[in-house]
């Protein structure tokens, strides 16, 4: 809020009046946009007068960020500053050049509005094509994880189909009914039926038997 004050504070204006002063010049100035407004001001003797001069070249502290932010009309600071040259003082008055004026303000406000409706619309083109392209390396990224754990799945149960296999395998290999001799590493193994594995236990008891009696 404390921007809202003209320029020059002085102690004699109260708080309130230098407000009322604000809205006063922030009008005016806006008001200098209308080449047909200055017309009349140079018609009427306006420009001539040293003290209205003055009052332009103190008003140009609306070209400050701080002040200019409120303008809704900016291109009354052009005007403004056209102002501070005599010459176009004295030659605003022709109602032809004051027309000639308002006709390039018109086509230059039909152009900026093409202009930027168009970058406007270039800008939401690209604003959608960056967001359907951030959309497709996503469905890329979730598509090879789902790839990727859908291997993982595959190899374990390869491996633990082999692991099956491989116990069933052992389990065939061995008779119903006999023994295995295991021999050392690296030698086949023999596996002696269960009717000559129970001679073999009788020979060596009668031997064991015979040893005692003697």
């Amino acid at each position: 809020m404390a921007k809202m004050y003209g320029k020059g504070k002085t102690t004699v204006e109260s708080e309130e009046q230098q407000k009322r002063r604000w809205q006063i010049e922030l009008e005016f100035v806006q008001c200098l946009s209308n080449p047909n407004y200055l017309n009349f001001l140079a018609q009427r003797g306006y420009f001539k007068d040293q003290s209205f001069i003055n009052y332009l070249k103190y008003l140009q502290y609306w070209k400050e960020p701080d002040y200019a932010k409120y303008l809704m009309y900016p291109m009354c600071l052009y005007f403004l500053d056209l102002l501070q040259y005599e010459h176009f003082r004295r030659e605003i008055v022709n109602s032809q050049c004051c027309k000639f004026i308002d006709d390039q303000a018109i086509l230059q406000w039909q152009h900026y509005t093409r202009k930027r409706i168009k970058l406007m619309e270039n800008a939401a083109a690209a604003q959608q094509q960056q967001q359907q392209q951030q959309q497709q390396q996503l469905q890329q990224s979730n598509g090879g994880e789902a790839a990727t754990a859908g291997e993982a799945a595959a190899t374990g149960g390869m491996m633990a189909t082999a692991n099956g296999n491989g116990t069933a395998s052992a389990a065939e290999a061995q008779p119903l009914g006999g023994s295995v001799q295991r021999g050392e590493p690296g030698q086949a193994q023999a596996v002696i039926p269960q009717q000559q594995q129970q001679q073999i236990n009788g020979l060596a008891t009668a031997s064991n038997i015979k040893l005692e009696l003697n």
